[in-house]
């Protein structure tokens, strides 16, 4: 990651800023649209929500090679937050075996890696206690 993308994604990323459509109520993460997924309403108007601080694991995957930066494995998943959106996140707080599709996370923020001195800090997600 460089540094544009670092500031032109900061309200996405570490304030879980979504868009929904005034229309038909799909909320869509990360992104402003122009055109909206669901209703396919152009050009279509959103309002900024946040999203919930809990969901549910739709699906993950574990990966196993990775870049230096990151201990391997790490679990990825993607998240159906409350009140709509989805996210892809990395799982804390659980090893891979006991990951399970529909399992309750909670919104967890913390550093996810240093670069270029820049300490980058972002949402992952853990199992709700």
């Amino acid at each position: 990651m460089t540094t544009p993308p670092l500031w032109r994604d900061f309200k996405q990323n570490n304030r879980m800023e979504a868009y929904k459509c005034k229309n038909c109520g799909y909320v869509s993460y990360p992104e402003k649209r122009k055109v909206c997924p669901k209703c396919k309403k152009a050009p279509s108007e959103f309002e900024t929500v946040t999203l919930g601080p809990r969901g549910k694991i739709l699906t993950y995957v574990v990966a196993h090679t990775l870049p230096a930066e990151f201990e391997s494995p790490i679990p990825l998943a993607i998240v159906e937050m409350e009140g709509g959106g989805r996210i892809y996140a990395m799982v804390s707080n659980c090893k891979p075996e006991e990951l399970k599709i529909g399992m309750e996370v909670e919104l967890d923020y913390r550093e996810i890696l240093e670069e270029d001195g820049y300490h980058v800090q972002s949402f992952k997600v853990k199992p709700v206690k």
